[in-house]
């Protein structure tokens, strides 16, 4: 009988301790990532910024990485292997502005719309086409979670998807 009593207290302690694990390593995250609490990415519109002639730079692909507040190992993982193969595989497209980068915390409220717009229900790397000022098409690259234990195929994934939708191919 008293086995039930000292059951309870140790599957409490377990609890507790979950909890006070959980918390920590939440906050050794984010001190460990400075970039996770700078602003969101509110300010991205359909027409980025350009620093030259918009007569110019009629297209433009943006590649965004939605995430959320709270992000694990893998969420981190998955955004720098897709910065990581986007600035090796497209250097001289990231330099023009026919390619862009933005990581995106979906749980801000000038963010919360890129749900929606891009049908999300995970962290997700989506290749959007913007065309004179409006987007035109989209794609989310949802095999990176399969492949996020490879870095080598991660990389090539995502360097093939994103060639052939920068030469318009679906």
């Amino acid at each position: 009988m008293k086995a039930k009593p000292i059951l309870t207290v140790v599957l409490i302690l377990f609890v507790c301790a979950s909890l006070i694990y959980l918390a920590a390593d939440s906050l050794l995250q984010r001190t460990n990532n400075p970039e996770q609490d700078q602003p969101a990415v509110s300010q991205v519109t359909a027409t980025p910024p350009l620093e030259e002639d918009p007569e110019e730079v009629e297209h433009t692909v943006v590649a965004y990485y939605f995430h959320g507040v709270s992000r694990c190992q893998t969420c981190l993982r998955i955004e720098q292997y897709s910065r990581e193969a986007l600035e090796t595989g497209f250097p001289e497209e990231l330099q023009s502005g026919a390619l862009e980068w933005h990581a995106v915390n979906v749980e801000e409220p000038p963010n919360q719309h890129f749900i929606t717009d891009y049908e999300l229900t995970t962290r997700s790397l989506v290749l959007v086409d913007v065309e004179g000022g409006a987007q035109t098409r989209w794609k989310n690259l949802s095999r990176v979670w399969e492949l996020v234990s490879d870095q080598e195929a991660f990389a090539s994934y995502v360097v093939e998807e994103t060639q052939a939708y920068l030469e318009g191919d679906q």
